[in-house]
């Protein structure tokens, strides 16, 4: 099949209309694809109630080639997009299926580990528990540990009673000082009415460091998380859209790789660790705000 030269290329990014301040999120996103799609770029904000049908008939009367989504109003498209044009998808917890393709809001582990290095350079031992939602995550993360010098002690379970069980024998083994607790992004077993408050109070009397995937987790006292580079992800989703659309790549989702830090420091002096006024500086967010 011929496909139009990369230079030629019209690119659509289907995008809510939303208020402040997630409204900046998609502006900052769409503002990286514009800054690597040197041609052709129509934006379609979609209000609360749109028609597909109409958006559908629209992205053909202007010719569109290659299609980028954001967020939740954009994604319910996607199953009439596939087929007709190459798309990628973005502002989402995504995890992959085979066939979709983005870029996730879920932290690249290998970066949540080369933090932990820098933070907390006694760790040597992580403890996660996931379920089957998250498994690609952590297969990710045990490469990384491996390359960073860490042991991951991994468990997968199912329920909410499971998770509660196995964190209260984690509790019990972890050593107090120099071993951490790991949140991923998981319903289950980052709970946040049953499993947050039970971390953040035992990693706090017993000087675990617990560090999390969801960048909230940071004000409520988790020592830190990364939060999304909405810049750099539309960067990134400009680039994949082409390599589809040029048939380089499969589909395939990639995790977040911002190194937008975020600390807490009266959780760090507790933990009785001290960062220069340079590495301060370099973090992207810091609690207690002043």
């Amino acid at each position: 099949m011929l496909v139009a030269p990369l230079s030629a290329a019209t690119l659509a990014v289907l995008y809510p209309e939303a208020p402040p301040p997630y409204k900046q999120v998609f502006d900052q996103i769409v503002d990286g694809i514009d800054e690597r799609h040197a041609d052709r770029l129509i934006r379609y904000p979609l209000e609360t109630r749109y028609n597909p049908e109409q958006v559908l008939a629209q992205l053909d009367r202007d010719q569109v080639d290659m299609v980028i989504t954001l967020g939740r109003r954009g994604y319910s498209l996607i199953n009439d997009i596939n087929g007709h044009y190459p798309f990628v998808s973005g502002a989402l917890p995504l995890t992959p299926n085979g066939t979709l393709s983005g870029v996730s809001l879920i932290t690249d582990p290998d970066n949540l580990f080369s933090q932990l290095n820098v933070l907390s350079p006694v760790t040597k031992r992580v403890f996660v528990l996931y379920t089957a939602k998250s498994r690609w995550m952590v297969e990710l993360a045990k490469v990384s540990a491996k390359k960073k010098g860490l042991e991951l002690w991994a468990y997968e379970v199912n329920t909410l009673s499971d998770a509660v069980r196995k964190y209260e024998e984690v509790l019990d083994n972890a050593r107090n000082g120099s071993d951490a607790i790991w949140l991923p992004l998981d319903k289950v077993t980052a709970n946040e009415t049953v499993i947050l408050p039970m971390l953040l109070r035992e990693a706090w009397d017993r000087r675990l460091v617990m560090f999390s995937s969801k960048p909230s987790h940071v004000k409520r006292g988790a020592l830190f998380s990364i939060y999304p580079n909405n810049q750099q992800s539309g960067e990134r989703l400009a680039e994949m859209v082409k390599e589809l659309f040029s048939g380089k790549t499969m589909p395939g989702v990639e995790p977040s790789r911002s190194l937008h830090l975020g600390v807490n420091l009266r959780t760090a002096v507790h933990l009785g660790m001290e960062y220069s006024p340079t590495l301060t500086r370099s973090f992207y967010r810091t609690f207690p705000q002043p």
